[in-house]
Order: C-alpha cells, then sequence, then structure tokens
C-alpha cells in the first residue's frame, strides 16, 4: 500500500486535531439550578431525657427531649410509648 504525500499528510491531520476537539469546555446556557438551590443542612440531635407528658392530671404519652449537636434550642418530640430513638438527624436552626 502506497501513500501519497497529501493523503497522508490529511490523514495524519485528521487523527491529530480530532483529540483537542473532544477536550474543549462545555458552556451553560441560562441559570444554574444547583448554584441558587438553598440546601438543607442536618444536625445530630441525642436523647438527653425522657418524660411522661401530664396533660391535665392524666398521663398523655410520653416526651423524648433531643440535645442538638450544636447550638440552638432542644428538639422535644410526642409520642405514646416509651421507647424513644437514640439520635437522629435533625434540621440545623441557623443555616
Amino acid at each position: 500500500m502506497t501513500c501519497q504525500n497529501k493523503n497522508c499528510l490529511i490523514v495524519i491531520l485528521f487523527f491529530i486535531l480530532i483529540p483537542f476537539h473532544s477536550f474543549a469546555s462545555g458552556k451553560i446556557y441560562g441559570k444554574s439550578k444547583t448554584l441558587s438551590k438553598n440546601y438543607i443542612k442536618y444536625e445530630k440531635c441525642s436523647l438527653r431525657k425522657t418524660e411522661e407528658n401530664v396533660k391535665d392530671g392524666d398521663k398523655d404519652g410520653y416526651k423524648c427531649i433531643y440535645k442538638r449537636q450544636l447550638i440552638g434550642k432542644d428538639v422535644t418530640i410526642f409520642q405514646p410509648s416509651s421507647a424513644c430513638l437514640k439520635s437522629f438527624k435533625c434540621k440545623r436552626e441557623n443555616q
């Protein structure tokens, strides 16, 4: 197989220029949806204590009181049984 000078030069240039074109930077048109989105931040809340919830002199379930990992008010969850989770992820107060 013989190669003419013009044809060989065109084929070589073609294979050399293709990879550079594929690494071209992309362009985003319009506003980015991820940059303007507000993300909800979470923190760990650990069980501080479990109390009986007394309403009008009658026992009305239990209160599970959780302490936040960061600064903020305690989180209180009301439920019918005394089995409280040891910890869970709660939303941060100040984001």
